[in-house]
């Protein structure tokens, strides 16, 4: 609400996460892109349903998280954060056009020989994927 930044901001955005994730409707997705849009601070990697995804599917994380906030606390464990900033623009777009929730083009794909589900090493939703079944006849 205008109002609130208004009354306790002076009509400009909280200049930290904390102050952003007190805003009615600002999580840490958010909170971390307006840092990074609004004052040019790194202050952590912004998690959406597609980050959260793919790096799952990756295996980027140590164990299988949850939420995405549990994919942010464990992406920003290794992942240098001289990357924080990029990893969301990357694969948002890699997770709208390529990496779909179902079905995703794995066929098309360029990382499909190094990725979990697209080679056949891991089910998707509980259903091993086609081509995961004719590799494993053949091994």
């Amino acid at each position: 609400e205008a109002g609130v930044l208004q009354d306790k901001h002076n009509g400009d955005i909280p200049p930290d996460v904390t102050g952003l994730m007190a805003l009615p409707g600002i999580g840490p997705k958010m909170a971390h892109l307006c840092m990074l849009i609004a004052w040019k601070e790194v202050t952590g990697i912004a998690v959406d349903t597609h980050v959260h995804r793919i790096s799952n599917r990756l295996r980027w994380v140590r164990k299988p998280t949850s939420t995405p906030e549990e994919t942010r606390k464990s992406l920003e464990e290794w992942l240098p954060s001289s990357e924080w900033s990029t990893i969301n623009l990357m694969l948002v777009g890699f997770g709208q056009q390529r990496c779909l929730p179902v079905r995703p083009n794995c066929k098309e794909c360029f990382i499909n020989n190094t990725c979990p589900v697209g080679c056949g090493l891991e089910r998707l939703h509980g259903k091993k994927r086609k081509h995961a079944d004719a590799l494993e006849k053949k091994a």
